[in-house]
């Protein structure tokens, strides 16, 4: 009999272990932007407004930024979680691509297990210059002083992936600062040692939306030209927008042309087994999206119909992905996807 309690009182730890184990399971990190940023206040309305109608956990949490991002999300690979999911912009891609370009093993596998859930919303590329500033366009700053932000953060990321591709070259370290937006700003006017002040943020960005009526004597903001033969190669990566006079009443006489990154909601999955889980979380999203376009943060109306392509060195994650499609009315044989030769020589798609 005492035999038989010590197997009953086994089956009964057994049994909490595993619900235990399937509960940490479906607990999932979803790595965001840095606090009070439209990035994570997405994040949180994916969490309010989704997992509630799925089986799954779902936890934003704040980073400085997409290396944050990644080294969290290798990180997390190390301690064996089976699927993480972020917020990453879709040049972070490009990123791993080029630095391959320039020897780095170690680039491939570190995209390799990212997979785009869902496209998301666009953030716009800001570059700031004194008003007398000879500068007109992005194009010009090649030899420019340049303030990149804090080194962990998307407007780092962004503007140093750019210029590799409008100049093929990488920009001068001596020519690049990381100072905060705002303290970059005040340098900028004052002992002049910065150029440029670059800025990743969706518009209106507060920094520049704020801005008193006398501001145009001061700054103003450069246009992209998407005619120039070395804009084709950003062209493939960043998206055409507009920084528009209302954002920036104070600052624009008119509507401007710019570029945008998009940013994708990204599973960092080491298993097969997490795509039952995403694709719970994909039918979910779907159902609950026009409850986010009608509720949530206004970029969620911005977003595209369906499943638009994908950014160079992005896939769609398989089973999210025929979910999103059978949800939209989409085929499978319609969803964009594809295989660069670059791509297939790291061994990323078929």
């Amino acid at each position: 009999m005492p035999a038989c309690r010590r197997c009953g009182r086994l089956l009964i730890a057994a049994a909490m272990a595993l619900q235990l184990a399937n509960a940490l399971a479906d607990d999932i990190k979803l790595l965001t932007g840095p606090q009070h940023t439209t990035q994570q206040q997405i994040g949180g309305e994916l969490a309010w407004y989704v997992t509630p109608f799925t089986d799954l956990t779902l936890d934003p949490i704040p980073t400085a930024g997409p290396t944050d991002i990644l080294q969290r999300l290798r990180d997390e690979d190390k301690r064996g979680a089976v699927v993480n999911l972020a917020l990453l912009q879709a040049d972070v891609a490009q990123t791993y691509l080029l630095a391959a370009e320039r020897g780095n093993t170690n680039a491939a596998s570190w995209l390799a297990p990212l997979r785009v859930v869902a496209p998301l919303y666009n953030e716009e590329l800001h570059f700031i210059v004194r008003s007398d500033s000879g500068f007109e366009t992005v194009q010009d700053i090649r030899d420019a002083r340049i303030n990149v932000g804090p080194l962990k953060g998307g407007t780092a990321l962004s503007v140093v992936t750019l210029y590799r591709l409008l100049f093929d070259a990488m920009p001068a370290d001596q020519k690049l600062s990381r100072l905060s937006h705002g303290e970059a700003l005040t340098k900028l006017l004052t002992d002049k040692t910065i150029d440029v002040v670059a800025l990743l943020a969706d518009q209106p960005a507060p920094l520049l939306a704020n801005m008193k009526p006398e501001a145009r004597r001061f700054v103003k903001l450069l246009k992209f030209d998407a005619t120039r033969p070395e804009s084709a190669a950003a062209l493939r990566v960043y998206r055409v927008a507009t920084l528009r006079q209302a954002s920036y009443p104070n600052l624009l006489g008119e509507d401007i042309p710019a570029l945008a990154v998009q940013l994708y909601l990204v599973a960092h999955s080491r298993q097969d087994a997490a795509d039952e889980r995403l694709r719970r979380f994909a039918n979910a999203y779907c159902q609950q999206l026009p409850r986010l376009k009608a509720e949530g943060h206004p970029k969620w109306r911005e977003l595209d119909a369906g499943l638009p392509a994908l950014a160079p060195g992005w896939h769609y994650a398989k089973a999210p992905a025929l979910e999103l499609a059978r949800c939209l009315g989409i085929a499978e044989s319609e969803i964009p996807d594809t295989c660069q030769p670059t791509e297939r020589t790291l061994g990323l798609c078929n």
